[in-house]
């Protein structure tokens, strides 16, 4: 009977001593930089993000440091898009990280922004 006791009390207490995993280094800090971008704070996120994708460029979390950076210079809400930046980063993005899985939406934003270039050129000529 004492063995069925012991038994549940063992295991609850294993359970407590169980650790969540708490993301440090390079992981933290794209958590952080994400939170960045969510609070509106898009020069600290690509701030850290080049840091992440400094500290080892060929890297998982590098390549999708180059990736988020590149997006954020294009956020629809970001006071400060720079298109030719996101072109510049999703082709560094390409050069380091050629397979990866999300190479083929990097080569179509970069399709999309030099048409929205050319477009956006075609028309102050059109209105000069």
């Amino acid at each position: 009977m004492r063995k069925f006791v012991i038994l549940p009390v063992v295991v609850i207490w294993l359970a407590g001593c169980a650790t969540t995993s708490v993301p440090s280094g390079p992981a933290k800090e794209f958590q952080e930089a994400a939170v960045s971008v969510k609070e509106k704070r898009y020069n600290e996120a690509v701030a850290a993000y080049k840091k992440i994708a400094a500290d080892s460029p060929r890297s998982a979390l590098a390549a999708d440091a180059l990736y988020e950076i590149a997006l954020v210079h294009l956020f629809h809400d970001n006071p400060r898009k720079e298109y030719a930046q996101a072109i510049r980063t999703f082709e560094e993005f390409l050069k380091l990280h050629p397979d990866n899985k999300r190479a083929p939406e990097a080569q179509n934003w970069i399709y999309i922004l030099r048409t929205i270039q050319e477009l956006k050129k075609n028309n102050e000529q059109l209105n000069m």
